[in-house]
């Protein structure tokens, strides 16, 4: 048993003897503590679980397991810890009460190719990442030496049909817009259209990130109803890029002055009030029923508008700035406003700026096609004197008869 102190932090190192004979070996950060004494105390209480856990380990099923590692992962995101959950969930109806040492590579596969016989891609991989976070811990906890998910692959989904990206031109947009009857579901889908943030970024807005003045809108955090024994919460965004300030047009400008009027006629209106919701988020059932009656209720009248969902808002919004892009932004400005990386927003869109390539193309087309350009056209090559002056050469012995040959045939090309 040792305690040493590096780089200011504390760290415990040692052996302990197995039952085989063999040796378990450690160096371990010794986690907040601030002295010799903390160390030492931190060392016994390892070597002491250490040793539980060695007795339980043969024991330990998969739901043990799996709780344990919830009740550690205290620094993730609430919801991946609930995609988690719900995940383990799933996973503890078909082996729970299996014991973690009898899982291995083969049974583990045959489960991820049950799951992809039946399921999406993206609902497969859900599966496939939490079980193998739960046995890396396992691993790194020692009560297991291997991963048995490490080796399990998942299929390249290589034939999966991807699913078309439905959104609205602005003209579709403003004929839904004439059969929503609550106004201030009016104005939540004009933000959508005209904003294209998510879904979460708009519920989670407070007044406080809005100024009128300057004609912006902070987005930095994000809503989730996706915990476990909560309603809903507001947590981080969903990446570092989702973190920015963007610049309301005036349609948008317009509609949050009229919700903030009517925001301001309610008991205990303040800055931290929610813009739409007032003092929680807008549901997002409620967002999808108005979505629903409105689409329903133009199609009865005889127009054909597509079933989007509320994400479709902001398919439709970057699908209106790559088809109006013009010289003054680019894909890069695009990624920027919608909280994305430039390669997302390309591969995501690529269909549309194939058909924004095609407008630039039919744009130089048009413009070229104006204007003569006056090419100069080559001179002829004049074969019969240089052939001439050849045979002269022949004559007079400067070159064979085989060089006369060989030259002629490639004056003519021959």
């Amino acid at each position: 048993m040792a305690t040493f102190k590096k780089n200011s932090k504390w760290y415990i190192s040692g052996r302990i003897k197995k039952e085989d004979g063999t040796y378990y070996r450690y160096t371990k950060l010794a986690r907040e503590c601030k002295t010799v004494n903390e160390a030492e105390e931190f060392e016994v209480l390892f070597r002491k679980k250490w040793q539980n856990m060695q007795i339980a380990k043969n024991t330990m099923c998969f739901s043990e397991l799996a709780k344990e590692y919830i009740e550690a992962a205290t620094h993730v995101k609430a919801v991946t810890r609930r995609t988690d959950e719900d995940i383990i969930d799933k996973c503890n109806k078909k082996f729970g009460k299996k014991s973690i040492n009898l899982f291995n590579k083969d049974y583990l596969q045959k489960f991820i190719k049950e799951l992809e016989s039946k399921y999406s891609k993206s609902y497969v991989d859900k599966y496939y990442y939490t079980i193998s976070k739960i046995f890396k811990y396992a691993v790194n906890e020692d009560y297991l030496v291997v991963n048995p998910m490490q080796k399990v692959r998942k299929s390249a989904f290589k034939d999966e049909v991807k699913k078309e990206i439905q959104f609205w031109e602005p003209e579709e947009f403003e004929i839904f817009l004439k059969y929503v009857k609550n106004e201030e579901m009016k104005r939540i889908f004009v933000f959508l259209y005209y904003m294209g943030t998510r879904k979460g970024e708009m519920q989670a807005l407070q007044w406080k990130d809005v100024d009128l003045k300057k004609g912006t809108v902070q987005i930095n955090k994000t809503y989730t109803n996706k915990i476990k024994g909560k309603a809903w919460e507001i947590t981080s965004p969903k990446t570092q890029n989702s973190i920015r300030t963007i610049i309301m047009p005036e349609i948008v400008k317009n509609a949050l002055k009229e919700q903030q009027e009517y925001c301001m006629k309610l008991y205990g209106y303040d800055a931290n009030s929610f813009v739409f919701g007032f003092k929680r988020p807008i549901p997002a059932e409620t967002l999808r029923k108005n979505l629903e009656r409105g689409i329903d209720a133009a199609n009865k009248e005889g127009n054909t508008l597509k079933s989007i969902t509320p994400h479709g808002f902001r398919h439709s919004h970057v699908s209106y700035l790559i088809n109006n892009k013009s010289d003054q932004y680019t894909d890069f400005d695009i990624a920027q406003r919608m909280g994305d990386t430039v390669e997302t927003i390309r591969r995501t869109y690529a269909h549309m700026f194939k058909d924004s390539d095609r407008k630039i193309i039919d744009f130089i087309d048009k413009d070229t096609g104006i204007k003569e350009i006056n090419f100069e056209k080559p001179k002829k090559y004049d074969y019969i004197n240089e052939l001439k002056s050849l045979k002269e050469l022949l004559d007079i012995g400067v070159i064979t008869e085989e060089e006369f040959s060989l030259k002629k045939k490639q004056l003519l090309g021959i």
